[in-house]
């Protein structure tokens, strides 16, 4: 069948026996941000141009993200 067949999300799951079930599976912690962090993220924030594209704008917000937590990865596996 194509995809245009359904129109909605629930005949796909009954179509193909598809069980949905919400839960939270990850439970999230308390995690204070390295000072280094925060300052270099406010200046970015501060200084982001609005008139970039919003690609742009979203890589200056995740990118100093990923990178501490890049950062704190290799941290924790040289301590262990």
């Amino acid at each position: 069948m194509a995809f245009s067949d359904y129109k909605t999300i629930s005949q796909v799951q009954t179509r193909y026996h598809i069980r949905y079930e919400e839960t939270n599976f990850v439970t999230a912690q308390p995690v204070e941000p390295p000072r280094h962090f925060v300052e270099e993220f406010e200046i970015s924030r501060e200084h982001m141009d609005i008139y970039t594209s919003e690609a742009s704008r979203c890589e200056i917000i995740v990118f100093p993200i990923l990178r501490e937590r890049t950062l704190d990865g290799a941290t924790n596996e040289e301590t262990n």
